[in-house]
C-alpha cells in the first residue's frame, strides 16, 4: 500500500500554530486548521506526533478496522480523576470482561423492555419543568436539561427519584467536568496535591459526588426488583470491589445525563425556529402512551427520533475523540507511528456536504430516516463506532426521543436570543453562552 504525506503546519508556522492552540477553544482551533489543510492534518508537539482526521473513511478505520491496536491513552488521563476505571476510560485487560457483562443490559431489546420506566421518569421530569414554567422566571435551558436528564437516569436506571439536594449534585458534576476539561486542555496546571482554589473546589465537588454515589448504590441495590433495570445493572456488576462498582456506576450515570443534556439543550435552541417540525412532534406525542410490548420508541416516535438524530449530526456532544495506536499503522493511507495522538472529528465529518447535503443547517427529515440518508458508515458517529461504541446509545436515544416529544407536547418556549449559536468544546460540545428563554405550559 502506498502512503501519503499529510498536510499540516511546517517551519515557522508550527510556532504560530502552538500559540493559537493555547489561546483558542479546541473546537475552533481544529475548525480553523481544517479550513486551511483539509480532512487530514499532522503536526508535532515536541516528541509527540499529532494526527487529526475528519474523513468518514479515517473515522471508520480508527473506530472499527484498527480498533484492536487503539487505546484511549493520555487524552483520557484527566477524565480518570472523575470516572476512575469505568468503561469510558478503562484501557486495562478487564475492559472486555466488564463490557461483555453490561452489553445485555443495554441491548436494544433490553432497553425496549425498560422503555416504560424511561417514559415514567420523563413524565416526572415534565412535572418539574411545569413548576419551572409556572414560576415565570427566565430559564437557563442548559441547566434545566441537565436537571431533567439527571432525574431521568436516576429514576429509570437506578430507581431513585432525585429531588433532595438536586442542585448541589448538578453543580458538583458541572464543576468537576469543567475542571477536567480545563486540565486536559492545559496539562501544565498545578497537580491536585497543590492546594490551589480550583483544586480545593474540585476535591469538594468530588466528595459531594462520591457521597451521592454511595447513597445511590446502597439505596438502588436495596430497592431493586428482579428484572428491573437497576437490578439487572447490579447483577451484571456482581463480584466487583466497591471502587470498581463506584467507577462503573459513575460512568453509566455520567454518560446517561451529560451528553444527553447537551443534545437536549441544542434542540431547545433550534426547534423554535422550525415550527413545522415542532407541530409534527406535537401531533406524534398527542397519542403517546406508556411504551410496552414489541413496539420500540423509534417506531412509536419516528419524528422525535429523527429530530434527535439531526441534533446529533449537527451537534455531536463528543465532537472529537482521541486514540493512541500501540504499533505503527496506516490510517486512510497515511503512516502513523505508534503512540501518536490520533484525533478523529465526527463534528466535521457530519457537517461535510459531500456526505450530508444540509451541511451546517439544522434540517431534520422526519419522513426520511437517517439510516436511509447515510452514505458512509463513518459519516455519522456521535456515539463512536465499533467495539467501543457508547454502551448507552440505545438508552440515550429512547430517553431523548421521549423527552423532546413530551416537552413539545406540554410546553411552548421562546429564546431571549434566537441568533445562531457560537460553540465551544469544553469536554463536550456546548453553546459558548447560556441558552436563556421563557417556558410556558400549553
Amino acid at each position: 500500500m502506498s502512503v501519503k504525506q499529510a498536510p499540516g503546519p511546517r517551519g515557522m508556522e508550527v510556532l504560530r500554530t502552538f500559540r493559537a492552540m493555547g489561546r483558542a477553544d479546541p473546537m475552533q482551533f481544529w475548525r480553523d486548521m481544517h479550513a486551511v489543510h483539509g480532512d487530514t492534518i499532522s503536526l508535532k508537539l515536541g516528541p509527540l506526533a499529532i494526527w487529526f482526521f475528519a474523513s468518514p473513511e479515517a473515522i471508520y478505520e480508527v473506530f472499527v478496522t484498527q480498533n484492536r491496536i487503539m487505546r484511549k491513552g493520555l487524552a483520557y488521563s484527566g477524565l480518570r480523576k472523575l470516572l476512575g476505571d469505568g468503561l469510558i476510560t478503562n484501557d486495562r485487560e478487564n475492559w472486555t470482561t466488564q463490557r461483555q457483562r453490561l452489553n445485555p443490559v443495554f441491548s436494544p431489546g433490553a432497553i425496549n423492555n425498560y422503555a416504560g420506566s424511561v417514559h415514567d421518569a420523563c413524565e416526572a421530569g415534565m412535572a418539574e419543568l411545569k413548576a419551572l414554567a409556572e414560576s415565570g422566571k427566565p430559564v437557563d435551558f442548559g441547566h434545566a436539561m441537565t436537571r431533567l436528564t439527571m432525574r431521568i437516569i436516576s429514576l429509570a436506571a437506578f430507581g431513585i427519584d432525585l429531588t433532595r439536594g438536586h442542585d448541589e449534585i448538578v453543580d458538583a458534576f458541572e464543576y468537576a467536568f469543567a475542571f477536567i476539561a480545563d486540565i486536559t486542555a492545559d496539562p501544565v496546571r498545578p497537580p491536585l496535591f497543590v492546594p490551589t482554589r480550583e483544586n480545593r473546589k474540585f476535591k469538594h465537588a468530588l466528595a459531594v459526588i462520591d457521597g451521592f454515589l454511595d447513597e445511590l448504590i446502597d439505596q438502588s441495590r436495596s430497592q431493586s426488583k428482579p428484572g428491573g433495570m437497576s437490578g439487572t445493572i447490579f447483577s451484571a456488576l456482581e463480584g466487583n470491589d466497591r471502587k470498581m462498582l463506584r467507577d462503573e456506576v459513575i460512568t453509566l450515570y455520567f454518560a446517561g445525563f451529560e451528553t444527553t443534556a447537551r443534545t437536549m439543550t441544542f434542540l431547545m435552541h433550534q426547534l423554535p425556529e422550525h415550527p413545522q417540525v415542532l407541530e409534527q412532534l406535537r401531533k406524534e406525542a398527542a397519542g403517546l402512551s406508556r411504551p410496552g410490548g414489541r413496539d420500540s420508541v423509534a417506531n412509536l416516535l419516528p419524528a422525535a427520533t429523527e429530530v434527535v438524530n439531526e441534533a446529533l449530526r449537527l451537534y455531536p456532544p463528543v465532537a472529537m475523540m482521541a486514540r493512541q495506536p500501540n504499533e505503527d499503522c496506516v490510517i486512510d493511507g497515511y503512516p502513523v507511528k505508534a503512540n501518536s495522538l490520533v484525533i478523529v472529528c465526527p463534528f466535521l465529518a457530519q457537517r461535510n456536504e459531500a456526505w450530508w447535503p444540509a451541511g451546517e443547517a439544522f434540517a431534520p427529515s422526519p419522513e426520511t430516516p437517517l439510516s436511509g440518508r447515510l452514505l458512509h458508515r463513518g459519516a455519522f458517529a456521535p456515539f463512536g463506532a465499533g467495539a467501543r461504541m457508547c454502551l448507552g446509545k440505545h438508552f440515550a436515544m429512547v430517553e431523548m426521543a421521549l423527552a423532546i416529544a413530551m416537552i413539545a407536547r406540554d410546553f411552548d418556549w421562546r429564546l431571549e436570543d434566537p441568533s445562531p449559536m457560537e460553540l465551544e468544546f469544553h469536554g463536550t460540545l456546548r453553546p459558548a453562552r447560556p441558552v436563556i428563554g421563557h417556558l410556558s405550559v400549553r
